[in-house]
C-alpha cells in the first residue's frame, strides 16, 4: 500500500479513508504540529450498514502534546466496508505575549509580541473584541489576518484560540 499523508487543522471530524477503497491499514501515525497547544484526538472506524454496523473507536479523547507523535501500529483492517475517521478538538485559549494596537487593515502589528512562536496559520486571535483568523505570519511583530480589523482600540491582552494542527500518516 502507498503511504497516505493528511495535514488536518481545525476543530472538526474528517474522513481519512472512505469505505470501499479496499486499503489495507497496518499503521497510523499522528503528530501534533501546533506550536503552543495540545489537542484531543478521536480516531475511529465506522460502518453504516451490515451485521456489525456502528462506530468503533481506536483512540478516544487522547491528548496529543505539542510536537508529540503517536504511532498506532497494532492495527490491521481492510477498509472494504469501514471508513476511517478522525475528530480533532482544539487547545485552550490563551493570552498572547505583548500588545497590539490595530489599524483598519489585514496587517496586524504587535509590540513585544512573539507571533512566530505563539501563533500558527489558521489560529483565531481576539484583538479589541474582534475575532480574526491568521492567514500569514511575517515576523514576531507582524502577521496577516483574513479580514481587516475595524476596531482600532489598543489591546494589551490579545487572546489566541489555537487551531488543532495534526499530520496523519497511514501505512
Amino acid at each position: 500500500m502507498a503511504t497516505l499523508h493528511h495535514n488536518i487543522s481545525g476543530e472538526l471530524t474528517q474522513e481519512l479513508l472512505a469505505p470501499g477503497n479496499n486499503v489495507k491499514v497496518s499503521k497510523i501515525s499522528l503528530t501534533n504540529v501546533q506550536k503552543v497547544s495540545k489537542c484531543k484526538v478521536d480516531l475511529y472506524i465506522n460502518r453504516v450498514s451490515g451485521e456489525d454496523y456502528g462506530k468503533f473507536y481506536l483512540l478516544k479523547g487522547v491528548e496529543l502534546p505539542i510536537g508529540a507523535t503517536l504511532i498506532y501500529d497494532d492495527i490491521k483492517f481492510n477498509n472494504a466496508v469501514y471508513g476511517l475517521y478522525i475528530k480533532l478538538t482544539d487547545g485552550a485559549t490563551f493570552t498572547l505575549t505583548g500588545s497590539i494596537d490595530p489599524t483598519a487593515s489585514t496587517t496586524v502589528t504587535g509590540v513585544n509580541t512573539l507571533f512566530l512562536s505563539e501563533v500558527s496559520i489558521g489560529d483565531e486571535i481576539l484583538v479589541s473584541s474582534e475575532t480574526r483568523t491568521v492567514s500569514a505570519i511575517a515576523s514576531d511583530t507582524s502577521l496577516t489576518v483574513s479580514v481587516a480589523t475595524t476596531n482600532t482600540a489598543n489591546d494589551t491582552t490579545p487572546d489566541c484560540n489555537p487551531t488543532a494542527l495534526v499530520d496523519v500518516i497511514i501505512n
